[in-house]
């Protein structure tokens, strides 16, 4: 029998991550499935036929799941609402929407005079619901129907603190309520 030598290969292996990529190509890619990973996306990198064309929707007044559908996406509403998180995507929509503004000669401040005399001309006609429905859209302009963030902290010492009373005594509670809170220290 004769022993056979195993031919063992030498050369250099790029090492590979499980997407298929190597490593540096792994960091450039960013993960896109979240919000959060979306907003990582470079400003300067290049929009797909398909993304450009949501934009161009969406630029025009369609709506996000509108855009995405026209644009070809099958996932309408998942997908779409994470692209405009992108900052790509969201420079290009810049761009369109300042042309379309531009062309329309329209701007913010027109709009809002545009509600506020078609508030005032409702005013004139006694029509409560117009009056509303454009004080709304001003509104909505300014921001005031903006959700507001609340923080709220919880302290679990505080459960711990009441525990400790509810399990005094009556003549123990006195007792601290007397001495004052300078003592509470000792509950």
């Amino acid at each position: 029998m004769a022993l056979s030598a195993k031919r063992v290969d030498t050369t250099p292996k790029k090492s590979k991550n499980t997407a298929g990529t190597t490593p540096a190509a792994a960091r450039k890619n960013i993960d896109t499935s979240t919000n959060a990973g979306a907003e990582l996306v470079d400003p300067n990198k290049p929009l797909t036929e398909k993304q450009s064309l949501f934009v161009k929707y969406w630029a025009e007044g369609e709506s996000i799941s509108s855009a995405s559908a026209r644009a070809g996406y099958n996932d309408a509403a998942t997908f779409a609402y994470r692209m405009t998180k992108m900052p790509n995507v969201l420079a290009l929509y810049s761009q369109i929407k300042a042309k379309y503004e531009e062309a329309g000669q329209m701007t913010r401040k027109k709009v809002m005079d545009m509600l506020i005399e078609s508030y005032d001309m409702a005013k004139l006609l006694a029509e409560p619901s117009t009056m509303v429905a454009a004080a709304r859209e001003v509104g909505k302009m300014c921001g005031y129907y903006a959700p507001t963030e609340h923080k709220m902290k919880i302290d679990v010492t505080g459960n711990v603190v009441v525990d400790r009373l509810n399990n005094m005594s009556d003549a123990e509670l006195l007792k601290l309520i007397t001495t004052g809170t300078a003592h509470a220290d000792g509950v």
